[in-house]
């Protein structure tokens, strides 16, 4: 049991055993979500309550650990890092609907899938916060997919802007509150690489590199999209002159 809560726990480091198991387990969701595809457009209201109750138990045993430890303060439990929010974000959107939320949360999510890749200050597997870490980004992934199979959402480049701006104006809070308090925000004061620019500089280029990224994505999924819908085109049409 103290394994489970141990704050001093050691952190995943790329490739070893724990940093596996997360990658074979957002895998295996990944597969069951689109196995079940039929099932989430039948029941987008059943699925969607589950993703909010997912979402809130995440967010309870996030806090839970951090008040069990002692450690339930700004800055030790950082409540407003970034993919924190957006798990507030897919809580507030089942009951406000907005589909500029939709898209805020797909870039803002783009977070989740790095921290698959490049853990950083990641708790093993079998630990409260390894589970939390896990059911968060998990379900930041998998949360535009199953919005794409109920509703038809679509990563757009108006939502990428969007996504650039709102996020530039978390970033400026971050760094503000950072200022104030000596808290960790995005990675601002205890960098996991840049260390050698200096603030103003590693600010700026977080706010228009990631701004920048956003769009590229955008850009990247609507070729992949119009390729697709091209090459669909092509085989139908040429299905069409074999029949006459």
């Amino acid at each position: 049991m103290q394994s489970f809560l141990d704050p001093n726990a050691p952190l995943v480091q790329i490739g070893d055993m724990n940093h596996l198991m997360y990658l074979i387990g957002i895998s295996v969701i990944l597969f069951a979500v689109f196995t079940f595809r039929k099932q989430i457009k039948e029941y987008p209201k059943q699925v969607m309550l589950g993703i909010l109750i997912v979402a809130v138990v995440q967010r309870i045993i996030s806090a839970s650990y951090y008040f069990i430890v002692g450690e339930f303060t700004v800055t030790d439990s950082l409540p407003l890092h970034i993919c924190r929010v957006v798990c507030y974000l897919i809580i507030i959107q089942f009951f406000v609907r907005k589909p500029w939320l939709d898209q805020v949360i797909f870039y803002w999510g783009i977070f989740a899938y790095a921290s698959f890749v490049y853990p950083v200050g990641i708790s093993p597997a079998i630990h409260m916060l390894g589970i939390s870490f896990f059911m968060l980004h998990s379900l930041i992934i998998i949360y535009p997919i199953i919005r794409s199979f109920i509703n038809g959402f679509v990563p757009s480049i108006r939502g990428a802007l969007q996504a650039a701006v709102t996020f530039a104006v978390y970033l400026t809070c971050m760094q503000l509150l950072n200022n104030a308090i000596g808290s960790n925000y995005f990675y601002t004061e205890d960098r996991p690489f840049l260390n050698d620019l200096n603030e103003p500089v590693y600010f700026f280029l977080n706010m228009f590199g990631i701004g920048i990224g956003f769009v590229i994505v955008a850009l990247i999924i609507h070729l992949v999209i119009n390729y697709f819908q091209a090459k669909k085109l092509k085989t139908e049409n040429s299905k069409e002159k074999t029949l006459v």
